[in-house]
């Protein structure tokens, strides 16, 4: 069962609403509409009308709400903060639990520890911990919420360097499981589930309402170095970085972005760039600016470098304005992403230099991001490459939909060729529901299908992958 079955009626409702601290929105309610497409980030609105969006403010309202929906057998969909590319978290009928109160946190600096609800950004958990002297691997966008990015795997800044990613910085949770009891999961309690929320994405046989995590001392310097190169010249770049990846520490975060050419280097783009420049930025994260420099020092040292459009080098910043730099590139109101892991960069590069200068808008662009190599933990994130490569289709008229969306499916039908695996969080799943697997290693994806019937065997939680039997 994956499809709600119950009706229950309004003065049911009214009853519901009333023993809840938070409150519940039906489609009935005259805001219903509004508070709907409010849910999601992207601007392209959901097509999915849950029957209830119960707004919780703390874990009895979680408990009380799972206790409703199976009562009236409705199936429950979990939304965190709604920073979802694909709303994959959106169900028709049934009853939608909006977690974006829940959001207070608590740092224990001296067990370098923060205790944080689902619904809590990355912003959030960034700014709180920095008064603390701390850091942890959050998401690149200040709005993106920690429950979804988390379960997803979390492949958030310095991740490399801490935990390899994020979700392996989680130490514990506190969860509500499918007959509606609150429980806590961690590697000695209740650890096939903490197995699971470690990676297993959404859908999962319960809901999570306060991590537990372990955070690191905050870098004494962070320094990011920018180079601005032709589009044209992304395949001798990218061979470069290939060569010298393996002697790179994985406290330098490197990401090479292909946008549009901003409009003061127009002039120095010739016809073969398309009107396109390759951006590759260097952050370092270090005990102090000496060090920094000598993370920096093998990129900064290739040749290719010296015929850069722009070069900016050994700008102090913090993880406020990384934050911030993440949000400058998505400009557009509607967005569609896909991705592969995968450790053939040259190959990858060669198939975004056919497939991007053809994209329906000039704002998409392409990132590769260096992963290294990692021997990760056993958990439900099971897949490894030494580069992440990510396409984030955006435009701005509900009418070029279709037209993006088949674009961007196009030039990752020929990535696949070359995958290791994907991140489930900004994988296509509004295309690529079937290739789920590709998500996870085949035992870690049979095991989770093993747990949710376990866990979940009246499939009170919305299950988008139950077509694709994951």
């Amino acid at each position: 069962m994956n499809r709600s079955q119950g009706h229950p009626t309004a003065t049911e409702v009214e009853q519901f609403s009333r023993a809840l601290d938070g409150r519940v929105c039906s489609r009935l309610s005259a805001d219903y509409e509004t508070r709907r497409r409010a849910l999601v980030w992207n601007g392209r609105p959901p097509e999915c009308f849950p029957s209830l969006i119960v707004e919780a403010r703390s874990a009895p309202d979680v408990v009380v709400a799972v206790e409703f929906a199976r009562h009236h057998k409705l199936v429950v969909g979990v939304r965190g903060t709604g920073h979802s590319y694909s709303s994959i978290f959106m169900c028709d009928a049934g009853l939608l639990i909006d977690l974006s109160r829940m959001n207070t946190l608590t740092v224990d600096r001296s067990e370098h520890r923060i205790v944080v609800e689902a619904g809590a950004t990355s912003g959030e958990v960034a700014a709180a911990l920095e008064r603390e002297g701390l850091a942890f691997p959050v998401g690149h966008g200040a709005p993106v919420g920690i429950g979804g990015f988390l379960l997803g795997g979390g492949l958030g800044i310095n991740c490399a360097a801490w935990g390899g990613m994020s979700t392996f910085n989680i130490l514990a949770a506190d969860i509500v499981t499918a007959d509606g009891a609150e429980r806590h999961a961690s590697p000695t309690e209740n650890p096939d589930l903490f197995w699971a929320m470690r990676g297993g994405g959404p859908g999962l046989p319960f809901i999570v309402t306060r991590f537990h995590l372990h955070c690191y001392d905050q870098p004494g310097a962070i320094t990011s170095n920018t180079y601005l190169l032709r589009f044209a010249v992304l395949p001798h770049l990218a061979a470069a970085l290939d060569a010298i990846a393996p002697t790179l520490d994985r406290r330098l975060q490197v990401m090479l972005a292909v946008i549009s050419a901003p409009l003061e280097l127009a002039s120095h783009c010739a016809p073969e760039d398309h009107g396109r420049i390759a951006a590759l930025t260097a952050i370092a994260f270090a005990h102090d600016a000496v060090e920094a420099r000598t993370l920096q020092a093998p990129l900064a040292e290739l040749p290719i470098l010296s015929d850069c459009l722009v070069r900016v080098q050994d700008q102090a910043t913090t993880f406020a304005g990384i934050l911030g730099q993440g949000e400058t590139l998505l400009v557009s109101k509607r967005f569609r992403t896909d991705n592969v892991l995968c450790d053939q960069l040259g190959v990858a590069v060669d198939i975004i230099m056919r497939h991007l200068p053809t994209a329906p808008s000039p704002a998409s662009l392409s990132l590769i991001v260096w992963r290294g190599q990692h021997d990760h933990p056993d958990a439900a994130y099971s897949v490894s490459g030494r580069y992440f490569v990510s396409t984030y289709a955006q435009w701005g008229s509900a009418e070029d939909d279709p037209v993006n969306g088949a674009w961007l499916k196009h030039f990752y039908d020929e990535m696949a060729a070359i995958a290791t695996g994907a991140y489930v969080n900004e994988f296509d799943l509004e295309a690529r529901l079937d290739d789920i697997g590709r998500c996870y290693s085949t035992s870690a994806l049979e095991r989770l299908r093993t747990l949710r019937q376990r866990h979940d065997p009246d499939a009170i939680f919305y299950n988008p992958f139950a077509r694709s039997h994951h």
